[in-house]
């Protein structure tokens, strides 16, 4: 694990830090109301647009005044949103075409790792799903964080998590579109605000067999031989290009995120995306 930590830290270190304001969100489960993040350094302030309801006590008339609408300001440990890590650790992540790339599931620790390194340095609160350790605050606690990550294998099932908190799940989400659309559905209950990183290995996109091939499902544990497969190109490609589709379609519909990452692209090229999508 002190490779994976080091080796995380190596590329974290060199990023920018995060500061949470809001995720827009198409999910019925999100209110209207917008927020707004103004101000730099620790000494900033969160806003949102003043809604019936809400105490003429909380408007700043100042900022008001500056855009025609009225805001209500809020201290930023009352909006504060936690960041919750999920990984799968199943054995489907332990396959990898060709030993000049990363093995999926060391790919899936390493972005995860890097992710909670950026939030724990940026003054967020990080908690691992379904762990014993409790949301973990400071640069300081790496560690212990990683160690219930990297190791854990809990049910994506957390009580602890609030509405407004952010949800990292990290898979290759390669299963059956059926179960997958069922649990993403159960899931959508309980998470309002979820970005999905899907860790797949090149050879699960572009299908690069030949010959005569026998392929074996750890998960299932079904095995089925093919003389000549490269004639299965284009009906794999075309298989899982639709499963993308569909996961992404849930997520749109939900208001969730979903990046893919491949282990031979690089790992900045996802936390950018991230960033910009944050």
């Amino acid at each position: 694990m002190k490779n994976l930590i080091q080796k995380a830290k190596n590329i974290s270190t060199k990023l920018p830090l995060i500061r949470i304001k809001s995720i827009k969100s198409n999910s019925n489960n999100f209110g209207d109301t917008k927020n707004y993040k103004i101000g730099i350094g620790e000494e900033f302030w969160d806003y949102r647009d003043y809604v019936v309801g809400d105490s003429l006590k909380k408007i700043d008339w100042k900022k008001s005044s500056k855009f025609s609408k009225l805001f209500i300001k809020n201290n930023e440990n009352q909006n504060s949103k936690n960041i919750w890590f999920w990984i799968n650790n199943s054995v489907s992540m332990n396959y990898r075409f060709s030993r000049k790339t990363e093995k999926k599931i060391e790919r899936a620790q390493i972005i995860g790792l890097i992710l909670i390194d950026i939030f724990l340095r940026s003054g967020e609160k990080v908690g691992i799903i379904g762990s014993d350790l409790g949301l973990q605050n400071g640069k300081n606690k790496l560690i212990s964080l990683a160690s219930n990550f990297v190791k854990s294998s809990f049910n994506l099932v957390d009580s602890r998590i609030k509405r407004g908190d952010i949800v990292f799940i990290i898979s290759d989400f390669i299963e059956n579109p059926k179960n997958l659309r069922e649990k993403l559905l159960d899931l959508s209950e309980n998470f309002y605000s979820a970005i999905l990183i899907q860790v797949l290995d090149p050879s699960e996109l572009n299908f690069p067999f030949k010959g005569r091939n026998q392929f074996f499902d750890p998960v299932s544990g079904l095995h089925k031989l093919f003389n000549r497969s490269e004639n299965m190109k284009n009906i794999f490609r075309k298989k899982i290009l639709l499963h993308q589709k569909k996961i992404k379609y849930m997520c749109d519909k939900f208001g969730w995120k979903v990046f893919t990452n491949q282990t031979n692209e690089t790992y900045e090229s996802l936390i950018l995306k991230i960033y910009n999508y944050l």
